[in-house]
């Protein structure tokens, strides 16, 4: 009896929780907070503030750029993308710690406290970017075509050395595995390039956008459950 080994899908678990997870405006590890004092009165308490911004900002964007470089089934245009951004916005923001740091008025400190306020929504902005696109492109990228690839295997086998043990259920099964791939394939097609073209300059509209793209990747993680129910199924089946 021949064994239609099917290819595990790497990262499902993890890929799942990004899917899951996918309301958080940035990675969980690293959220951006933004409590300090509005208004330090003293140069003492300006340099504070800005030091507890800067720092958490710059955690955020190191893991950030972290993530993207080790991510799996992300394009290489996305990541080349990301990276420059994440580390331009990374570098600009340590400069303007240096520079807070080195003041010794309470009104330069300020103002550049202010600067680094400013900031903080780009920076937010192109994490969240890289939170979402890291989701959607190892799911076009690494399970879609694992399911794919399992659906034409199976398909062969059912018509052809195990075409005996093949019923009308399996071809139901075989059918529905299909359908629910491609309907993840167009659940998530161009979402990656909506969610990289928003800019820090409408958070209103910005955030249309990462509200549809994570609608998307819901969609899509639905589609893959019910697709991986088929695959196993008829794999079942071919024992």
């Amino acid at each position: 009896m021949n064994h239609i080994a099917v290819t595990s899908l790497v990262g499902t678990v993890a890929a799942a929780a990004l899917v899951v997870g996918a309301c958080a405006p940035v990675f969980a590890s690293t959220a951006l907070t933004h409590n300090t004092s509005k208004n330090p009165h003293t140069l003492a308490s300006v340099h504070t503030a800005a030091e507890m911004m800067t720092g958490k900002q710059e955690a955020a964007l190191t893991s950030a750029i972290a993530r993207v470089n080790a991510a799996k089934g992300i394009s290489a245009s996305d990541k080349t993308t990301l990276s420059d951004r994440l580390t331009t916005e990374l570098t600009a923001l340590k400069a303007s710690a240096a520079r807070v740091a080195a003041d010794t008025t309470r009104a330069s400190a300020s103002a550049e406290l202010k600067t680094i306020r400013g900031t903080y929504r780009a920076d937010r902005l192109t994490i969240s970017q890289a939170h979402l696109i890291v989701g959607i492109d190892r799911v076009v990228s690494i399970e879609i075509p694992t399911l794919t690839a399992a659906e034409t295997k199976l398909s062969a086998a059912l018509s052809g050395k195990e075409t005996a043990k093949s019923t009308a259920a399996l071809q139901a099964d075989l059918a529905d595995l299909k359908a629910q791939t491609d309907a993840a394939r167009t659940a998530l097609s161009g979402v990656s390039a909506k969610v990289l073209s928003a800019t820090s300059a409408d958070s209103n509209a910005n955030e249309a956008v990462f509200q549809s793209a994570r609608a998307s990747m819901k969609v899509a993680h639905t589609d893959l459950v019910k697709a991986r129910a088929d695959r196993l199924a008829i794999h079942n089946a071919l024992k």
